[in-house]
């Protein structure tokens, strides 16, 4: 029991009352707490924490929306990489339009130094 008090409590988590621990280690006697003899029935351990059909379900909404965050981002990724692919093709063309003008700027040059 003590072992399962000094456990770090999960984010999120609500701690384990004594009763609920008792219960857990000891199990469930209908209508008898262990060392306190008859009277109010435990609180059952489901009851204190959402059931796990519920867990799942907002375990499933909350992957449904991640999904939908990288399908998003992805599309967003494909978007960006065709503006760069777009981007470093018009880059390389204005460099060989600016190499052909190079050349026919040396070109212009040596034949004018050659008739002068």
């Amino acid at each position: 029991m003590l072992e399962l008090q000094r456990q770090p409590i999960a984010e999120g988590a609500v701690a384990m009352t004594e009763a609920e621990i008792c219960e857990r280690v000891l199990g469930q006697k209908s209508g008898y707490v262990k060392g306190l003899g008859f009277g109010p029935k435990p609180i059952s351990f489901s009851k204190s924490r959402p059931s796990s059909s519920e867990h799942e379900i907002e375990l499933e909404h909350r992957l449904v929306e991640t999904q939908l965050l990288v399908e998003t981002q992805q599309q967003q990724l494909e978007t960006q990489q065709d503006r760069i692919d777009q981007l470093e093709a018009l880059v390389q063309k204005q460099n060989q339009q600016h190499h052909q003008q190079f050349e026919e700027i040396l070109r212009h040059l040596r034949s004018s130094q050659g008739s002068s």
